[in-house]
Protein backbone atom coordinates (compact mmCIF):
# COMPACT_ATOMS: atom_id res chain seq x y z
CA UNK A 1 0.00 0.00 0.00
CA UNK A 2 2.78 2.44 0.89
CA UNK A 3 4.66 1.60 -2.32
CA UNK A 4 1.57 2.32 -4.38
CA UNK A 5 1.08 5.65 -2.60
CA UNK A 6 4.70 6.65 -3.17
CA UNK A 7 4.41 5.75 -6.85
CA UNK A 8 1.28 7.91 -7.17
CA UNK A 9 3.01 10.85 -5.46
CA UNK A 10 6.08 10.51 -7.68
CA UNK A 11 3.88 10.32 -10.77
CA UNK A 12 2.03 13.48 -9.68
CA UNK A 13 5.27 15.36 -9.11
CA UNK A 14 6.70 14.18 -12.46
CA UNK A 15 3.57 15.23 -14.35
CA UNK A 16 3.45 18.59 -12.57
CA UNK A 17 7.14 19.27 -13.29
CA UNK A 18 6.68 18.40 -16.96
CA UNK A 19 3.65 20.69 -17.14
CA UNK A 20 5.29 23.66 -15.44
CA UNK A 21 8.38 23.49 -17.69
CA UNK A 22 6.62 23.07 -21.00
CA UNK A 23 5.50 26.04 -23.15
CA UNK A 24 1.84 26.93 -22.70
CA UNK A 25 -0.48 25.40 -25.28
CA UNK A 26 -3.14 27.84 -26.34
CA UNK A 27 -5.77 25.23 -27.15
CA UNK A 28 -4.96 22.66 -24.51
CA UNK A 29 -8.15 21.04 -23.39
CA UNK A 30 -9.17 20.86 -19.79
CA UNK A 31 -9.95 17.16 -20.27
CA UNK A 32 -6.29 16.37 -21.08
CA UNK A 33 -5.13 18.31 -18.02
CA UNK A 34 -7.49 16.35 -15.82
CA UNK A 35 -6.20 13.11 -17.27
CA UNK A 36 -2.54 14.08 -16.69
CA UNK A 37 -3.20 15.10 -13.11
CA UNK A 38 -5.83 12.47 -12.33
CA UNK A 39 -8.27 15.29 -11.48
CA UNK A 40 -11.96 14.34 -11.67
CA UNK A 41 -14.27 16.42 -13.87
CA UNK A 42 -16.97 18.66 -12.44
CA UNK A 43 -19.56 15.93 -13.00
CA UNK A 44 -17.55 13.40 -11.04
CA UNK A 45 -17.68 13.15 -7.29
CA UNK A 46 -14.67 12.76 -5.07
CA UNK A 47 -14.70 9.50 -3.18
CA UNK A 48 -12.47 8.05 -0.53
CA UNK A 49 -11.68 4.90 -2.49
CA UNK A 50 -8.62 2.81 -2.08
CA UNK A 51 -7.14 4.27 -5.26
CA UNK A 52 -7.00 7.86 -4.05
CA UNK A 53 -7.09 7.46 -0.31
CA UNK A 54 -3.30 7.75 -0.03
CA UNK A 55 -2.95 10.72 -2.39
CA UNK A 56 -2.82 14.18 -0.89
CA UNK A 57 -4.11 16.97 -3.16
CA UNK A 58 -2.30 20.29 -2.90
CA UNK A 59 -3.51 23.83 -3.59
CA UNK A 60 -0.99 25.71 -5.72
CA UNK A 61 -0.85 29.48 -5.25
CA UNK A 62 -0.11 31.91 -8.06
CA UNK A 63 3.69 32.43 -8.29
CA UNK A 64 4.87 35.57 -6.53
CA UNK A 65 7.23 37.71 -8.72
CA UNK A 66 9.24 38.69 -5.64
CA UNK A 67 10.15 35.01 -5.16
CA UNK A 68 11.85 34.99 -8.55
CA UNK A 69 13.84 38.13 -7.67
CA UNK A 70 14.93 36.62 -4.38
CA UNK A 71 16.04 33.38 -6.00
CA UNK A 72 17.93 35.23 -8.73
CA UNK A 73 19.70 37.44 -6.23
CA UNK A 74 21.15 34.54 -4.19
CA UNK A 75 21.88 32.08 -6.97
CA UNK A 76 25.18 31.88 -8.86
CA UNK A 77 23.66 29.76 -11.61
CA UNK A 78 22.90 31.49 -14.90
CA UNK A 79 19.37 32.79 -15.05
CA UNK A 80 17.00 30.62 -17.05
CA UNK A 81 14.17 32.12 -19.07
CA UNK A 82 10.85 31.68 -17.34
CA UNK A 83 8.13 29.92 -19.26
CA UNK A 84 5.53 29.76 -16.54
CA UNK A 85 2.16 30.98 -17.70
CA UNK A 86 1.74 34.52 -19.07
CA UNK A 87 5.08 36.26 -18.35
CA UNK A 88 3.90 39.82 -19.34
CA UNK A 89 1.09 39.50 -16.82
CA UNK A 90 3.58 38.51 -14.12
CA UNK A 91 5.84 41.44 -15.05
CA UNK A 92 2.94 43.89 -14.99
CA UNK A 93 1.88 42.58 -11.61
CA UNK A 94 5.41 42.94 -10.27
CA UNK A 95 5.69 46.52 -11.59
CA UNK A 96 2.37 47.41 -10.00
CA UNK A 97 3.46 46.01 -6.64
CA UNK A 98 6.78 47.84 -6.89
CA UNK A 99 5.12 51.18 -7.70
CA UNK A 100 2.69 50.82 -4.81
CA UNK A 101 5.53 50.01 -2.42
CA UNK A 102 7.60 53.00 -3.61
CA UNK A 103 4.60 55.30 -3.40
CA UNK A 104 3.94 54.21 0.16
CA UNK A 105 7.60 54.65 1.12
CA UNK A 106 7.73 58.18 -0.37
CA UNK A 107 4.47 59.17 1.31
CA UNK A 108 5.68 58.01 4.73
CA UNK A 109 9.24 59.28 4.29
CA UNK A 110 9.41 62.12 1.69
CA UNK A 111 12.83 62.70 0.08
CA UNK A 112 14.79 65.83 0.99
CA UNK A 113 16.65 68.34 -1.13
CA UNK A 114 20.47 68.10 -0.87
CA UNK A 115 20.59 71.22 1.32
CA UNK A 116 17.85 70.04 3.72
CA UNK A 117 18.34 68.13 6.94
CA UNK A 118 14.63 67.89 7.74
CA UNK A 119 11.31 68.24 5.94
CA UNK A 120 10.22 71.88 5.46
CA UNK A 121 7.19 73.70 4.06
CA UNK A 122 7.93 76.46 1.54
CA UNK A 123 5.83 79.47 0.52
CA UNK A 124 4.50 79.77 -3.01
CA UNK A 125 7.15 80.72 -5.57
CA UNK A 126 4.53 82.82 -7.37
CA UNK A 127 2.57 85.03 -4.95
CA UNK A 128 -0.31 85.46 -7.43
CA UNK A 129 -1.22 81.79 -6.83
CA UNK A 130 -1.87 82.48 -3.16
CA UNK A 131 -3.52 85.92 -3.20
CA UNK A 132 -7.30 86.35 -3.12
CA UNK A 133 -9.13 85.83 -6.40
CA UNK A 134 -10.31 89.45 -6.66
CA UNK A 135 -6.82 90.56 -7.73
CA UNK A 136 -6.88 90.50 -11.54
CA UNK A 137 -4.00 88.96 -13.49
CA UNK A 138 -1.23 91.28 -14.64
CA UNK A 139 -1.44 91.98 -18.35
CA UNK A 140 -0.25 94.07 -21.28
CA UNK A 141 -1.05 97.48 -19.91
CA UNK A 142 0.45 97.49 -16.38
CA UNK A 143 3.96 98.76 -17.31
CA UNK A 144 2.31 102.19 -17.43
CA UNK A 145 2.52 102.15 -13.63
CA UNK A 146 5.94 103.80 -13.77
CA UNK A 147 4.38 106.81 -15.54
CA UNK A 148 1.67 107.30 -12.90
CA UNK A 149 2.89 110.23 -10.82
CA UNK A 150 1.61 112.89 -8.44
CA UNK A 151 3.56 115.93 -9.54
CA UNK A 152 7.22 114.93 -9.67
CA UNK A 153 6.92 111.81 -7.53
CA UNK A 154 5.76 108.31 -8.50
CA UNK A 155 2.75 107.04 -6.61
CA UNK A 156 3.98 104.02 -4.59
CA UNK A 157 1.17 101.55 -5.34
CA UNK A 158 1.55 97.84 -6.06
CA UNK A 159 1.32 96.55 -9.63
CA UNK A 160 -1.64 94.34 -8.70
CA UNK A 161 -3.51 97.37 -7.33
CA UNK A 162 -2.79 99.28 -10.54
CA UNK A 163 -4.17 96.37 -12.61
CA UNK A 164 -7.38 96.32 -10.57
CA UNK A 165 -7.84 100.09 -10.79
CA UNK A 166 -7.34 100.07 -14.55
CA UNK A 167 -10.51 98.05 -15.21
CA UNK A 168 -13.08 100.43 -13.64
CA UNK A 169 -11.11 103.52 -14.72
CA UNK A 170 -11.52 102.57 -18.39
CA UNK A 171 -15.29 102.39 -17.91
CA UNK A 172 -15.55 105.56 -15.83
CA UNK A 173 -13.73 107.78 -18.33
CA UNK A 174 -16.79 107.38 -20.57
CA UNK A 175 -19.14 108.38 -17.74
CA UNK A 176 -20.68 111.82 -17.19
CA UNK A 177 -20.32 111.54 -13.39
CA UNK A 178 -18.53 114.24 -11.43
CA UNK A 179 -14.82 113.62 -10.91
CA UNK A 180 -15.14 112.93 -7.18
CA UNK A 181 -17.79 110.25 -7.77
CA UNK A 182 -15.60 108.64 -10.43
CA UNK A 183 -12.68 108.41 -8.02
CA UNK A 184 -14.79 106.81 -5.28
CA UNK A 185 -16.29 104.27 -7.67
CA UNK A 186 -12.89 103.41 -9.12
CA UNK A 187 -11.44 102.36 -5.75
CA UNK A 188 -14.63 101.17 -4.05
CA UNK A 189 -13.94 97.48 -4.77
CA UNK A 190 -10.61 97.75 -2.93
CA UNK A 191 -12.27 99.07 0.23
CA UNK A 192 -15.80 97.68 0.49
CA UNK A 193 -18.03 99.40 3.00
CA UNK A 194 -15.74 102.46 3.24
CA UNK A 195 -17.65 104.81 0.89
CA UNK A 196 -18.02 107.59 3.48
CA UNK A 197 -14.29 107.70 4.21
CA UNK A 198 -13.45 107.46 0.50
CA UNK A 199 -15.68 110.45 -0.26
CA UNK A 200 -13.90 112.47 2.42
CA UNK A 201 -10.45 111.55 1.11
CA UNK A 202 -11.48 112.07 -2.52
CA UNK A 203 -12.28 115.71 -1.65
CA UNK A 204 -8.79 116.05 -0.17
CA UNK A 205 -7.21 114.63 -3.35
CA UNK A 206 -9.18 116.97 -5.63
CA UNK A 207 -8.42 119.97 -3.42
CA UNK A 208 -4.73 119.16 -3.53
CA UNK A 209 -4.82 118.89 -7.32
CA UNK A 210 -6.68 122.22 -7.63
CA UNK A 211 -4.15 124.00 -5.41
CA UNK A 212 -1.17 122.54 -7.22
CA UNK A 213 0.14 120.50 -4.31
CA UNK A 214 2.85 118.40 -5.97
CA UNK A 215 3.73 115.69 -3.55
CA UNK A 216 4.99 116.67 -0.11
CA UNK A 217 2.35 114.37 1.41
CA UNK A 218 3.01 111.57 -1.08
CA UNK A 219 6.71 111.75 -0.40
CA UNK A 220 6.01 110.95 3.24
CA UNK A 221 3.76 107.96 2.49
CA UNK A 222 5.22 104.44 2.69
CA UNK A 223 4.88 101.78 0.01
CA UNK A 224 1.37 100.46 -0.49
CA UNK A 225 1.97 97.16 1.33
CA UNK A 226 3.28 98.90 4.46
CA UNK A 227 0.72 101.74 4.48
CA UNK A 228 -2.25 102.00 6.82
CA UNK A 229 -5.77 101.61 5.43
CA UNK A 230 -6.29 105.39 5.20
CA UNK A 231 -2.94 105.80 3.46
CA UNK A 232 -3.81 103.03 1.01
CA UNK A 233 -7.07 104.83 0.26
CA UNK A 234 -5.23 108.06 -0.51
CA UNK A 235 -2.69 106.30 -2.73
CA UNK A 236 -5.45 104.45 -4.60
CA UNK A 237 -7.46 107.64 -5.15
CA UNK A 238 -4.37 109.48 -6.40
CA UNK A 239 -3.54 106.63 -8.77
CA UNK A 240 -7.13 106.40 -10.07
CA UNK A 241 -7.16 110.12 -10.82
CA UNK A 242 -3.88 109.92 -12.75
CA UNK A 243 -5.02 106.80 -14.66
CA UNK A 244 -8.26 108.44 -15.78
CA UNK A 245 -6.37 111.60 -16.69
CA UNK A 246 -4.00 109.54 -18.87
CA UNK A 247 -6.95 107.87 -20.59
CA UNK A 248 -8.78 111.12 -21.38
CA UNK A 249 -7.93 113.45 -24.29
CA UNK A 250 -9.85 116.76 -24.47
CA UNK A 251 -9.31 118.22 -27.94
CA UNK A 252 -10.07 121.95 -28.39
CA UNK A 253 -11.16 122.83 -31.91
CA UNK A 254 -8.39 123.85 -34.35
CA UNK A 255 -5.63 123.44 -31.76
CA UNK A 256 -2.44 121.34 -31.98
CA UNK A 257 -2.92 117.60 -31.37
CA UNK A 258 -3.25 116.37 -27.78
CA UNK A 259 -0.83 113.47 -27.13
CA UNK A 260 -0.56 110.56 -24.72
CA UNK A 261 2.04 107.88 -24.17
CA UNK A 262 1.20 104.52 -22.60
CA UNK A 263 3.84 101.94 -21.71
CA UNK A 264 2.91 98.35 -22.60
CA UNK A 265 4.57 94.96 -22.34
CA UNK A 266 5.54 95.33 -26.04
CA UNK A 267 6.91 98.85 -25.76
CA UNK A 268 5.66 102.42 -25.83
CA UNK A 269 2.30 103.20 -27.42
CA UNK A 270 2.00 106.83 -28.57
CA UNK A 271 -1.23 108.44 -29.74
CA UNK A 272 -2.49 111.93 -30.54
CA UNK A 273 -5.94 113.36 -31.23
CA UNK A 274 -7.02 116.54 -33.02
CA UNK A 275 -10.37 118.24 -33.63
CA UNK A 276 -10.58 120.31 -36.81
CA UNK A 277 -13.59 122.47 -37.71
CA UNK A 278 -13.02 122.26 -41.48
CA UNK A 279 -11.19 119.22 -42.81
CA UNK A 280 -9.84 119.45 -46.32
CA UNK A 281 -12.81 117.68 -47.88
CA UNK A 282 -15.51 118.60 -50.34
CA UNK A 283 -17.61 120.00 -48.89
CA UNK A 284 -15.53 121.01 -45.83
CA UNK A 285 -16.75 119.45 -42.59
CA UNK A 286 -15.51 119.01 -38.99
CA UNK A 287 -13.28 116.01 -38.31
CA UNK A 288 -11.91 114.16 -35.30
CA UNK A 289 -8.62 112.49 -36.19
CA UNK A 290 -6.57 110.07 -34.08
CA UNK A 291 -3.07 108.85 -34.94
CA UNK A 292 -1.21 106.10 -33.12
CA UNK A 293 2.29 104.61 -33.22
CA UNK A 294 2.21 100.89 -32.37
CA UNK A 295 5.14 98.88 -30.92
CA UNK A 296 3.63 95.76 -32.53
CA UNK A 297 0.76 94.62 -34.71
CA UNK A 298 -2.60 95.95 -33.57
CA UNK A 299 -5.76 97.86 -34.37
CA UNK A 300 -7.60 101.11 -33.61
CA UNK A 301 -11.34 101.58 -33.34
CA UNK A 302 -12.87 105.04 -32.84
CA UNK A 303 -16.62 105.04 -32.30
CA UNK A 304 -19.45 107.14 -30.96
CA UNK A 305 -23.18 106.81 -31.62
CA UNK A 306 -23.71 105.21 -35.02
CA UNK A 307 -20.33 106.30 -36.39
CA UNK A 308 -17.12 104.33 -36.19
CA UNK A 309 -13.76 104.10 -37.91
CA UNK A 310 -11.24 101.26 -37.73
CA UNK A 311 -7.71 100.55 -38.89
CA UNK A 312 -5.26 97.71 -38.29
CA UNK A 313 -1.78 96.52 -39.22
CA UNK A 314 0.11 93.21 -38.74
CA UNK A 315 3.32 94.75 -37.41
CA UNK A 316 4.67 97.82 -35.62
CA UNK A 317 4.11 101.20 -37.19
CA UNK A 318 1.61 104.00 -37.75
CA UNK A 319 -2.19 103.88 -37.80
CA UNK A 320 -4.81 106.62 -38.06
CA UNK A 321 -8.61 106.86 -37.97
CA UNK A 322 -11.05 109.72 -38.63
CA UNK A 323 -14.66 110.50 -37.75
CA UNK A 324 -16.41 113.25 -39.65
CA UNK A 325 -18.85 115.74 -38.21
CA UNK A 326 -18.24 114.87 -34.52
CA UNK A 327 -20.45 116.49 -31.90
CA UNK A 328 -18.67 118.95 -29.58
CA UNK A 329 -18.52 117.93 -25.92
CA UNK A 330 -19.52 114.38 -26.76
CA UNK A 331 -17.20 111.57 -25.65
CA UNK A 332 -15.90 109.13 -28.27
CA UNK A 333 -14.37 105.81 -27.33
CA UNK A 334 -11.01 104.79 -28.77
CA UNK A 335 -10.15 101.08 -28.34
CA UNK A 336 -6.54 99.96 -28.79
CA UNK A 337 -5.78 96.27 -29.30
CA UNK A 338 -2.68 94.19 -29.92
CA UNK A 339 -2.73 91.21 -32.24
CA UNK A 340 -2.34 87.71 -30.77
CA UNK A 341 -3.26 88.90 -27.26
CA UNK A 342 -6.53 88.06 -25.53
CA UNK A 343 -6.21 90.90 -23.02
CA UNK A 344 -9.01 93.42 -22.80
CA UNK A 345 -8.40 96.39 -25.14
CA UNK A 346 -7.19 99.66 -23.71
CA UNK A 347 -9.93 102.30 -23.93
CA UNK A 348 -9.32 106.04 -24.24
CA UNK A 349 -11.95 108.78 -24.05
CA UNK A 350 -11.63 111.36 -26.87
CA UNK A 351 -13.67 114.52 -26.30
CA UNK A 352 -13.81 117.31 -28.94
CA UNK A 353 -14.48 120.69 -27.31
CA UNK A 354 -15.21 124.17 -28.56
CA UNK A 355 -12.69 127.01 -28.53
CA UNK A 356 -11.81 128.49 -25.17
CA UNK A 357 -11.76 125.12 -23.29
CA UNK A 358 -8.48 123.79 -21.97
CA UNK A 359 -7.00 120.45 -22.97
CA UNK A 360 -5.56 117.86 -20.58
Amino acid sequence: MNNETNRDAEAFERHFLDWILQAPIANASSEEDRENFNVPSSSEEWSDTEENSGVEYWEWDEPDPLDYLEVGAHSNAPAQPLTIGDIPTVQDRFQTLLKERLRAEIASNPPLFPWETELKSYDHDYPDDAVPQWVPPLHLWTPQLQNIRWGRLPIPIAQGVFAQLLEPCQELVMSSLREGSKLVRAVDSLFPGQSHKLNELAGFVLMGAARGITGLEVEDLPNYEAATTNQQMVLSLLAAREIMDSLTLNCPVNQPPVSRQWLTALGSLTLSAQYLSNRNTEPPMPCLRVECEFPGGGSLELKGGDAEATAQRPNSGHLSVELFDPQPDKTYALEVRFQNFEARPLMFAIRPTLAGQDSN
